[in-house]
């Protein structure tokens, strides 16, 4: 098979405006793609689903396309299924959290050196993300904490159930422990023997999974505070 062919290629956005200095650095870029062994098919419009399937990436320049998000309105859908890079950024325009999140591969500024470009689309030829890092610190953070609040709803929901599951004397007396009390004081508030406190807390562990007072307070403690 020829080297010809064996080529990586990719499919670039074309600007439709005439200002030279768009167009200039715009050229510059396409040279330095081409630089780096890859192959390109120029246009002013992205390709059908089906024939993007031909390339292995997709350049859009940024400067042709814009918004006030700073990222084109359907680059999530486009980065879904495509190894989409972003070039011609602007400083303070562009949010680069946005397109890392939105599987974008990479984003270059306008007044990057070629140097730079060049070491930047060699990792993206080596299936690595360019992006600056505090923009991928950041993105990172931002996981963590989406993960962190997911398994909060999660056990949040789980609770849920585990405490509609409690009869009213069970959750009144559920609420008292979470206040300090003991059986002793429990059983003198609601009026019933130490004996019959015991019955139920023993029924309030056994619902919620809580081996003492402690797990208990911890898992109905969103319930705890609403009655509160």
């Amino acid at each position: 098979m020829s080297k010809e062919m064996t080529r990586l290629r990719a499919f670039v956005l074309t600007p439709t405006s005439a200002v030279p200095s768009h167009l200039a650095i715009h050229n510059r870029f396409t040279c330095l793609i081409k630089a780096c062994d890859i192959s390109i098919e120029l246009g002013s419009k992205i390709p059908e689903k089906s024939r993007l399937l031909e390339f292995k990436y997709l350049f859009i320049d940024l400067d042709e396309c814009q918004e006030e998000n700073g990222l084109p309105a359907n680059i999530a859908a486009l980065a879904a299924s495509n190894t989409t890079i972003l070039f011609n950024a602007t400083n303070g325009l562009t949010c680069e959290k946005t397109a890392l999140l939105s599987s974008v591969k990479g984003v270059f500024y306008k007044h990057d050196r070629p140097d730079i470009i060049i070491k930047g689309l060699d990792c993206i030829i080596r299936q690595e993300f360019w992006f600056k890092r505090s923009t991928m610190s950041s993105a990172i953070i931002y996981l963590l904490q989406a993960t962190k609040n997911k398994q909060i709803q999660t056990i949040d929901e789980h609770n849920d159930i585990i405490f509609t599951t409690l009869t009213k004397r069970e959750k009144m007396i559920a609420c008292l422990v979470a206040r300090g009390a003991q059986n002793k004081e429990i059983a003198d508030q609601l009026h019933i023997s130490t004996n019959t406190v015991k019955t139920h807390l023993y029924s309030i562990f056994r619902k919620t999974s809580s081996r003492n007072r402690i797990e208990l307070i911890s898992r109905t403690q969103n319930y705890i505070s609403a009655v509160n």
